[in-house]
């Protein structure tokens, strides 16, 4: 008003408004979020927020459930060993009859077997499935226990047998008196090894959590190379072992797809359910792998590291070119075609960056 100028002096603070407008800063983080949903979606990782990313780029240990997850959960009935007084067929048809009110992979083994030795299926009533354990019910006027060894004896059932074989043993209780045991075998994913040694290379600390007998998580985890395992575990007990990982080495990621492995995905940092498994794990999960293979474990890592990173690029990037332009409009120098650079083309150029990661999904 004073010094007079006022063209020099207008156009400068026109020049000056148009630099600090935020486009390019608000477009640049949502956009990268969105790149990163979408390039996921594309290799079947479902991310159900941006939120998840952000945790997901921060995890330090990974915790993989081994039924259904890291194994193809098609058990096959491999041997079965009857208690004397019990014929296998009449055995058999029992467990079977039981596990048709069950969900798990295990139970399909078992009435499987029995359908393909046309075992006479047997009425149950008052069946009730514990968590972790196995399943009870009546039929007639025998009280029928299917179950894991642990639960058998902490039912004060005795259990005299020993358990020799490596794989999954399921035993069969009638009357609080063991009638015999079905051993059933499962086998890793094709693309497990590879998926567990990128986890490794990525300085991960990868655990397996699993309900079933030391032997047979052992067994898998040798496989695999799984250095750490917690076998025999049940629901509250892999919820507790996720909690004492994060204490003492930082964020994690709880892989799992039964219904038991609900509350650990709900309590983790990030929960991710694979697409096979239950309606309960798919629900109370952050990521969903709906391919089910053990590779978009690491590629789902990789992805919300590269989206964090992009974000925090475009971000960078968008307050640098707007700083340095701003310094020159403040001294005047700065023009009009300079400002709308600042603005308008930062804002595509984060654009073509956030967009870059759809390209190199598409490429993989």
């Amino acid at each position: 008003l004073w010094m007079g100028g006022w063209k020099h002096w207008i156009y400068t603070a026109m020049t000056f408004l148009v630099i600090s407008c935020p486009c390019a800063l608000v477009i640049s983080v949502p956009l990268s979020f969105f790149a990163g949903i979408g390039a996921a979606s594309k290799k079947g990782i479902l991310f159900k927020s941006g939120q998840v990313i952000e945790k997901m780029a921060t995890i330090r240990n990974v915790l993989l459930d081994k039924t259904g997850t890291l194994t193809k959960g098609r058990f096959s009935v491999v041997r079965i060993e009857r208690e004397p007084g019990i014929e296998e067929t009449e055995l058999l048809s029992l467990a079977a009859s039981l596990e048709t009110y069950s969900t798990h992979p295990i139970a399909h083994s078992i009435v499987n077997a029995a359908r393909a030795r046309d075992c006479q299926a047997k009425p149950f009533t008052d069946v009730q499935e514990i968590s972790g354990h196995g399943l009870e019910g009546n039929s007639e006027n025998d009280h029928v226990c299917v179950g894991n060894r642990k639960w058998l004896l902490a039912r004060g059932i005795p259990v005299n047998t020993s358990d020799t074989w490596e794989g999954t043993s399921i035993y069969v209780a009638v009357n609080n008196h063991l009638a015999g045991k079905i051993c059933i075998a499962d086998t890793p994913k094709d693309d497990a090894a590879d998926a567990v040694r990128q986890l490794h290379d990525m300085g991960l600390h990868v655990v397996m959590l699993t309900g079933d007998t030391e032997k047979s998580a052992r067994m898998i985890a040798d496989k695999l190379h799984i250095d750490e395992v917690h076998a025999s575990l049940l629901p509250e007990d892999k919820l507790k072992e996720m909690q004492n990982t994060r204490i003492e080495k930082g964020p994690v990621l709880f892989t799992g797809d039964g219904i038991n492995d609900a509350p650990v995905l709900a309590g983790a940092d990030v929960g991710a359910a694979m697409g096979s498994g239950s309606d309960a794990a798919i629900t109370v999960a952050d990521t969903v792998y709906m391919t089910s293979q053990v590779s978009s474990i690491p590629e789902s890592i990789r992805l919300a590291k590269k989206t964090v990173r992009t974000a925090r690029f475009n971000t960078l990037f968008a307050l640098t070119v707007k700083a340095l332009v701003m310094l020159l409009g403040f001294a005047g120098y700065a023009s009009m075609w300079l400002a709308v650079f600042a603005d308008t083309g930062v804002t595509l150029l984060c654009i073509l960056f956030s967009m870059a990661l759809l390209r190199d999904s598409q490429k993989q």
